[in-house]
């Protein structure tokens, strides 16, 4: 088959190719913050991929015409399954951890209930009530902890799955790794617990905090990472999870998308880093500090936090403090929905929080 093009095709096709590439820098500065904020909204690791990442995905890119191989999958897999003394058969591999727990939702909810905090990480909310699910919320306690007691007490028989965010997200608060796994043990024998560990490498003793060892004894639990926060990854979109077989298969059976190649090639470049998981953990606890610093030197005082964000009571409607912060180039969250005085700050570069520093004791006291 020959293809012919004339003149006005060839001039229209370099003009068309000249305009994509006079694009490419206007679509890289819109990832990220835009050009001259401060970005410290959406929980994101600034000092990540690693460079051993940026390399494997740099590489995988070029050959992104073809799906991600098996082998590119399961050896992440096997990582995965080595690290936390699993099988193959336990884990799931998903677009996002979102992707995971959207599956589990959907999966579980079609059987019953399904437990929700009343404050706690819900992007995959409104996809699962779409879906047809039924949630059912519990208060959280006076001082914003997960109330594991109340939600024990609102399983019935028509429950079929509790979901619980540990570190919670937006408070940063962490349940107490023994209180959790014997809450899991003991309710696991009505409905199954779905743990999501986002940022479980944040705390202070994530082999004590991680419900893992559950799934290891193939309790009725199971438990869903991310690749998108200690790993800097966010728009790489990898995470997976961990259960016992027959759960692995059933989040498996609803997953929707193909992880995609550049990714991969990244998580598994990236899994076994120490090195960088180390200096990202010290530079967030070092911004995490001075944030708590700044806001206590403010008369504000923080919740406990052992992730990359801090969670406060401000004092005021904390929707229009991020306007102000924001007319000041410093992007923060806005209110939550009952919550209008708190105000959740993610971790940036140290040079980043150096200026929020400042920005923020001359908005607050202005």
């Amino acid at each position: 088959m020959t293809i012919q093009l004339n003149r006005r095709d060839m001039v229209r096709g370099m003009v068309s190719g000249a305009v994509s590439l006079a694009l490419v820098p206007t679509v890289f500065s819109q990832v990220g913050a835009p050009a001259g904020k401060i970005a410290l909204r959406y929980n994101e690791n600034p000092y990540g991929p690693s460079p051993r990442a940026i390399k494997a995905a740099y590489e995988a890119v070029n050959k992104s015409a073809y799906y991600a191989t098996v082998p590119l999958q399961e050896n992440l897999l096997k990582m995965i399954a080595n690290k936390n003394e699993l099988s193959r058969e336990n884990l799931v591999l998903s677009s996002g951890s979102i992707e995971a727990l959207g599956a589990a939702f959907v999966a579980w909810g079609k059987r019953g209930e399904v437990i929700v905090p009343g404050l706690t990480f819900s992007d995959h909310f409104n996809y699962a009530r779409r879906m047809g699910i039924k949630m059912k919320t519990v208060p959280l306690l006076n001082d914003l902890s997960i109330d594991l007691e109340a939600i024990e007490a609102a399983v019935d028989d028509n429950v079929s799955l509790i979901y619980i965010c540990n570190p919670n997200n937006p408070t940063g608060l962490t349940l107490d790794g023994n209180e959790l796994r014997n809450f899991c043990r003991s309710v696991g024998k009505k409905a199954t617990v779905l743990v999501d560990e986002a940022y479980n490498e944040l705390t202070n003793d994530p082999t004590y905090t991680t419900m893992a060892d559950l799934v290891r004894d193939e309790e009725n639990v199971i438990v869903i990472r991310t690749f998108s926060k200690i790993f800097g990854m966010a728009g790489m979109r990898i995470g997976y999870g961990m259960a016992r077989p027959d759960h692995a298969k059933t989040i498996t059976g609803h997953l929707v998308n193909y992880p995609n190649v550049a990714g991969l090639a990244a998580a598994n470049a990236s899994y076994d880093d120490q090195e960088f998981i180390t200096f990202s953990r010290s530079k967030i606890l070092e911004g995490r500090n001075m944030v708590i610093d700044t806001l206590r030197a403010n008369g504000v005082e923080p919740l406990t936090s052992q992730t990359n964000f801090i969670y406060a009571d401000i004092g005021r409607n904390a929707s229009d403090f991020q306007k102000l912060m924001a007319q000041r180039n410093i992007l923060i969250r806005g209110a939550y929905d009952g919550y209008p005085t708190y105000s959740r700050i993610s971790m940036g570069r140290i040079e980043e929080i150096e200026i929020f520093q400042r920005v923020f004791t001359e908005v607050f006291n202005g």
